[in-house]
């Protein structure tokens, strides 16, 4: 089941970094790997061009560059692209993180916020 790539952005309550590293996934019947394409504090979206069906839980293993650390962890298929031409985002899945503990989800915070550029500073009024 495809969901608009918008629909699913609305959705979304951890900002995510473009960041394109190798995933190592296993679901319950086979090992896989591809590349991720972004990487929030809940969850990863995982290019591939045969995506998991809904519902299925995988175990990821993967780093981030400049994080000291080896993020082995499940996830849970919560949307699926199979066909690229109909989305700004090429075939994939989204993985929502089911066992992340705190520190890890504040390492990828970390990293994720020293990704993205940083908001326009805010004009103060003038006080004359």
């Amino acid at each position: 089941m495809e969901e608009d790539a918008m629909e699913m952005q609305e959705r979304r309550t951890d900002p995510r970094a473009p960041v394109e590293v190798e995933v190592h996934y296993r679901s319950a019947q086979e090992f896989l790997s591809a590349y991720t394409l972004n990487v929030s504090g809940g969850g990863v979206y995982i290019m591939t061009k045969e995506p998991l069906p809904l519902n299925q839980v995988v175990h990821l293993r993967f780093t981030l560059p400049g994080v000291a650390r080896v993020f082995n962890l499940q996830g849970l298929v919560v949307w699926t692209n199979p066909f690229p031409s109909r989305s700004s985002f090429p075939s994939g899945m989204g993985i929502r993180f089911m066992n992340l503990d705190p520190e890890g989800k504040k390492l990828i915070a970390g990293f994720v916020k020293a990704t993205l550029p940083a908001p326009p500073a805010e004009k103060k009024p003038s006080t004359q």
